[in-house]
């Protein structure tokens, strides 16, 4: 008998790729199940199976079938690259290094695993120092050499002349990233600023519609290869060019690479760290993020901002005025991010917490689609720490309607360490929850404590495993704080810096001048939206004015 595929599961391998290519997940799943069945390559439907698996967030069943082809064959690259994603997102972090180690030392020429062997070791094992060497490794061999091919500018150099502003990003959509635009897009000074934004993402919805709005010059360059947006970039005259998406999906940073624009700035999509790319001159911050001393860990400078970034709540989010506990209801505690941000450091305080009180529950908010794919991904990390099952509640990925009531079910939100949660945060205290956050000065970890601090709230910050726990335990014996905060939780952030929309884009224009006026110097002097630059600007401008006299 032949060991050739037949052409009938040929048939059904192709209509598995079709299927698949349209993103129809389940039609795809089922073609490459009867291929097997009918005699089609084992391995190659295997991987594809694994893939399917991870593209869908089945973590554990994605897990299983890459185990099962690297049993039959130990040197499949696709398959150690596919455990290595795998076991991430199941929390096995020391696994997955080692795997993605493994995957990046086969294929040394890969930027895909090079790119995800730093994005899981900073996860995993957050040092700033090592963060910076493994994204300057990848900057140094994937992304510095093309801009050494980039020509130069030849833009109106007058310093104080309308600049054109470009966003670049992938989630100009229902995205974190769309919350904290929103109120800039909507503020921006044209006098100052014309602003294009090059949307890099297919996916459009009522968001995008609505940003759409608030811009004159929107672009959707989802089919546009790097060097033809760069292209097209060029072609506009962009001054300043920032990027949104950082080491997310979606990025553009080859473009970047090739330098688009004379200034190039990340902001708001990436706070993991550096991008490790020479070319992208800035990353705008904040004293909160990015205490004194972190230019060591970056390899932009920083450019520090009043605050970060803006905040717009969601629409539709009712405020539950009495906390759950007040009406009847087990004390329930949250933990709301990513799960992928969820450490075994973090589970082991969360269980010291569950042990020291055995009414209180606990909500673990994962990202995965369904029930089940939840239980799956997390269930055995629980069961393996010897967490009480009976007293975990585990919910899927939810639509942000349902997801702004949790603050009805929850009484205290409980954030991830050491990677903080950001827009996650902001929702919770939205919801009148409080956040008990980790203390840390790496921008990764210390987000939700900045968020707290900034708003006055550093009471909730815990310096400790040990304060954390303590913290907890406090507001679950004081629910009386618990509605007090409810009460004035929104007035509180309404009257806050991060809802001041006019002078955080007020803030950002003035960085932009700044960092223009840094182009036309040839050096950074300006770092921060307070150093004064209007002794600069004014010299540049009798400068311009004498050469353009020259010239007529």
């Amino acid at each position: 008998m032949s060991d050739q595929p037949s052409a009938h599961s040929q048939a059904l391998f192709k209509a598995g790729l079709a299927a698949e290519a349209k993103h129809n997940y389940l039609e795809a799943l089922s073609n490459y199940t009867a291929s097997l069945e009918a005699g089609a390559s084992q391995l190659q439907t295997w991987l594809k199976i694994g893939h399917l698996f991870l593209r869908t967030m089945k973590y554990q069943q994605a897990a299983e079938t890459m185990e099962f082809v690297l049993g039959m064959d130990p040197s499949s690259i696709e398959a150690i690259y596919g455990l290595a994603i795998a076991y991430f997102y199941l929390g096995r972090h020391e696994e997955a290094c080692a795997f993605i180690d493994h995957a990046a030392e086969m294929q040394p020429d890969n930027a895909t695993y090079a790119l995800d062997r730093a994005n899981i070791h900073s996860i995993a094992k957050p040092d700033p120092a090592s963060k910076r060497q493994l994204y300057a490794e990848w900057g140094q061999r994937f992304a510095d050499s093309l801009g050494k091919l980039a020509q130069p500018f030849d833009y109106d150099r007058a310093p104080d002349r309308t600049l054109r502003i470009g966003y670049v990003s992938g989630d100009m959509r229902d995205h974190a990233v769309a919350y904290f635009m929103e109120p800039v897009l909507a503020h921006h000074d044209a006098a100052q600023v014309d602003v294009f934004v090059y949307s890099t993402s297919p996916h459009q919805d009522a968001v995008t519609d609505k940003l759409k709005k608030l811009v004159p010059h929107w672009h959707d360059v989802s089919k546009l290869s790097d060097q033809a947006l760069h292209t097209l970039i060029r072609q506009h005259k962009i001054d300043i060019l920032v990027d949104l998406s950082g080491h997310t999906q979606g990025h553009r940073l080859f473009t970047f690479a090739r330098r688009a624009a004379p200034v190039q700035v990340t902001w708001l999509g990436y706070v993991g760290g550096t991008l490790g790319m020479q070319e992208m001159d800035y990353r705008l911050t904040d004293w909160s993020m990015d205490p004194a001393g972190s230019e060591q860990f970056y390899v932009e400078k920083l450019f520090r901002l009043n605050c970060m970034a803006s905040y717009i709540p969601p629409a539709n989010a009712p405020l539950e005025p009495l906390p759950p506990m007040l009406q009847g209801n087990p004390p329930t505690l949250a933990s709301l991010n990513s799960s992928r941000k969820l450490t075994d450091e973090a589970l082991l305080v969360w269980k010291r917490i569950l042990e020291a009180r055995p009414e209180v529950q606990l909500l673990i908010h994962v990202q995965e689609q369904s029930a089940e794919d939840a239980v799956n991904t997390i269930e055995p990390r629980l069961v393996r720490l010897e967490m009480p099952l009976d007293r975990i509640i585990i919910s899927p990925m939810v639509p942000m309607d349902e997801f702004m009531t949790r603050g009805q079910i929850v009484d205290i939100a409980l954030d991830s360490f050491p990677v903080s949660g950001g827009t996650t945060t902001l929702h919770s205290l939205w919801m009148g929850l409080p956040v008990i956050a980790m203390d840390a000065t790496d921008a990764v970890a210390a987000s939700s404590a900045a968020i707290l601090k900034g708003l006055g709230l550093q009471e909730w910050v815990a310096s400790s495993e040990d304060d954390y726990v303590s913290k907890v335990l406090n507001l679950l014996d004081a629910p009386e704080q618990l509605t007090a905060y409810r009460a004035r939780a929104r007035q509180l952030m309404q009257h806050s810096t991060l809802m001041d929309y006019a002078g955080r884009c007020h803030d950002l224009e003035t960085a932009y001048r700044q960092l223009w006026l840094n182009y036309l110097l040839g050096k950074p002097k300006f770092l921060g939206v307070h150093t004064p630059y209007t002794e600069d600007l004014q010299q540049l401008r009798s400068a311009y004015e004498e050469r353009q006299g020259q010239t007529i």
